[in-house]
């Protein structure tokens, strides 16, 4: 390892320094731009964050999260380096992750594993709308119309809209706010390797945590791991779906890997250990509940007694146990 590379610890503290000043403190995203191994960046907006790397034939980036942000890094790319973007490389389909990658469709290849087109896909058939939904379809046409959306959803109403008719139906609202997703123009399997200007870069497949496409994108010689929602750095999952053994098979693929820095997609950037960590703490979790439905325990109990103390001082450290708890128990009692 270079003796330049700055301590990972520092990393977090170097974006907030850095940010670039924008027009508005009160309405701009926070954005910054940090070097975290020779040729390799990563940059933020608000709290998410992507990473690119730079060759002698141009660049290979992730995550583009969102059109107005990409068309700000290009800016910047052009202005920093002279170089186009060459690979675009999705972790997963989310559309606040994925979502603005056309702003580099004239120069960029885009990869993703094989089973993320379907997720942009529009299901067949004319689905219900969703429960916690149809209570908002005033007019009963089984179309949630923008009037009838509440302010909550009006943020990703025209990314959800795939048919721009103004109103949702059960099917765009299956699919998700997924509208300004440029699909991959190559897709993957299990590991593809990707190499640019003498540089190469992996992107590993490591299986249905979060989404049915969930990948990595490893950087060997630097020796960094780039993931968006599985893997974070003292920091919890919202939910441990589907089922919280997709999650730990997902910490030991990624702790297989040969790296030091783990550059996240929200938050803090972290180590190796912290994917551990997290490994740790999910299998913890898995073992105490099982001991508990073995002792006669009910969820609540479980949930009262149960103590994690390497979360402590983790962000959603206090919030999510409970909720990863009752994910476990459902499971393991047969109910979900």
């Amino acid at each position: 390892m270079m003796q330049s590379r700055l301590p990972v610890v520092l990393l977090a503290l170097i974006g907030l320094l850095s940010v670039i000043p924008q027009a508005s403190a009160q309405e701009a995203p926070a954005r910054s731009i940090v070097n975290i191994a020779p040729d390799l960046y990563r940059v933020q907006n608000n709290n998410h964050y992507t990473v690119f790397l730079v060759t002698s034939e141009g660049i290979i980036m992730s995550d583009p999260i969102n059109r107005d942000f990409s068309t700000w890094l290009k800016g910047e790319l052009q202005q920093r380096f002279n170089r186009p973007v060459r690979y675009v490389l999705y972790t997963h389909h989310d559309w606040d992750h994925a979502s603005g990658g056309a702003v580099f469709a004239d120069t960029a290849q885009f990869i993703g594993h094989h089973n993320m087109p379907e997720t942009l896909t529009l299901p067949a058939g004319e689905l219900p709308l969703p429960e916690n939904v149809r209570k908002m379809d005033a007019n009963g046409n089984r179309r949630l119309e923008r009037g009838e959306a509440p302010k909550n959803m009006m943020a990703t109403f025209d990314l959800t809209d795939a048919n721009k008719d103004g109103a949702l139906s059960g099917a765009e609202l299956a699919r998700g706010p997924l509208n300004d997703v440029h699909p991959p123009t190559r897709t993957f399997s299990d590991r593809q390797t990707v190499t640019l200007g003498g540089k190469t870069v992996e992107m590993v497949y490591i299986g249905e945590a979060h989404a049915r496409d969930s990948s990595v994108i490893y950087f060997p010689k630097e020796r960094v791991v780039f993931g968006a929602d599985v893997m974070q750095a003292k920091r919890l999952p919202q939910a441990v779906t589907p089922n919280i053994g997709a999650y730990i098979d997902a910490m030991r693929t990624i702790e297989a890997l040969d790296f030091d820095i783990a550059a996240t997609g929200h938050a803090l950037a972290g180590t190796k250990a912290d994917v551990t960590a997290l490994r740790e703490y999910l299998e913890e979790v898995v073992s105490t509940v099982a001991s508990g439905i073995a002792a006669g325990r009910s969820l609540k109990e479980i949930q009262q007694t149960a103590k994690f103390d390497r979360v402590k001082g983790w962000e959603r450290g206090d919030t999510q146990p409970p909720i990863h708890i009752a994910q476990v128990y459902a499971t393991l009692k047969g109910t979900r």
